[in-house]
């Protein structure tokens, strides 16, 4: 009697290492995305059922927009974080407190990188890892691979143009006075690069130097790149209508009101619109096209 009883708990002391070791390796399906790439990353490798909760920035692809809010960006609750009981949570580079006490709690999180077009790959390979779609992150990253080095294989065939990439600037100015620019030691100059341009702000210590319209003349770019974002989340310092503020010719009306650089005086100025390239992510590939037609709007990208 006493064997079987010590074989029957034997057994099932097996039968919970089983279960607790299965559980452990269980796919997550409580996911919480603080990150609107990490959100578009676990889209597209068919993990939108198993996400919980997604902040109020993530909004690719529109069905995201439909999910539970978590909060902002980086104004998460540590406690309502907590009250989602979610099994895995995606974070941003800029989490990193967040990360330690994530940590501390053993809650499970993989985290996104943005610094380079390498991170963009490692990124997509870590979420695969960590919700169980490995085989599909992999799929995803050669196809970006592949489209990249298209583009890039195109336009390093094409003489080099020196381009001046605007990130940030008051809107509502009747013409350009001071923005901000992007440098060297930036995601963005390694796009230009692959993209057929010459960053004019490489050599800058600073990663978003500032620029005012006397700079913009020295520096005299071929190519100008405007990022203005989405007008969903544009602020206006006054009263003015977002309609307005937005329009094609405004926008571009500002360059030519402002000093008379090459770029102005070929038409060489390109005004990109969308959080797309304000959130370098899976979508990458659609950037560097863009950059590419702003840097050669000659040639068929």
């Amino acid at each position: 009697m006493r064997d079987l009883v010590k074989a029957l708990k034997t057994v099932f002391l097996l039968l919970f290492i089983l279960m607790s070791a299965s559980h452990a390796d269980a796919s997550p399906n409580r996911i919480v995305s603080l990150s609107p790439v990490g959100t578009e990353i676990l889209y597209m490798l068919g993990q939108e059922r198993n996400i919980a909760a997604v902040t109020n920035f993530c909004d690719y692809p529109p069905e995201a927009k439909q999910k539970p809010k978590i909060g902002g960006f980086t104004d998460v609750s540590m406690e309502n974080l907590i009250a989602m009981n979610a099994d895995l949570i995606v974070l941003q580079d800029i989490h990193k407190k967040l990360a330690l006490n994530l940590e501390k709690l053993g809650v499970p999180y993989v985290t996104i990188r943005q610094e380079s077009v390498e991170d963009i790959y490692d990124s997509i390979i870590a979420v695969g890892k960590a919700c169980g779609a490995e085989e599909q992150a992999e799929r995803l990253s050669s196809e970006i691979k592949s489209q990249i080095n298209d583009v890039a294989a195109k336009a390093a065939s094409l003489p080099k143009r020196r381009v001046l990439f605007c990130v940030s600037r008051e809107l509502s100015e009747p013409r350009i006075s001071v923005f901000y620019a992007a440098g060297g030691k930036t995601f963005y100059d390694e796009l230009i690069t692959l993209a057929g341009g010459e960053n004019v702000l490489k050599d800058f210590e600073a990663a978003y130097p500032r620029v005012s319209a006397e700079g913009l003349v020295a520096l005299d770019p071929e190519a100008i790149i405007d990022l203005v974002g989405d007008s969903a989340y544009y602020h206006s310092p006054g009263n003015i209508d977002k309609e307005t503020v937005f329009s094609e010719e405004r926008l571009m009306g500002q360059w030519k009101s402002g000093p008379q650089v090459e770029a102005v005086r070929d038409g060489r100025v390109s005004i990109l619109r969308g959080t797309v390239y304000l959130r370098p992510g899976p979508r990458i590939t659609e950037i560097l096209r863009a950059f590419a037609e702003a840097i050669h709007p000659e040639e068929q990208w």
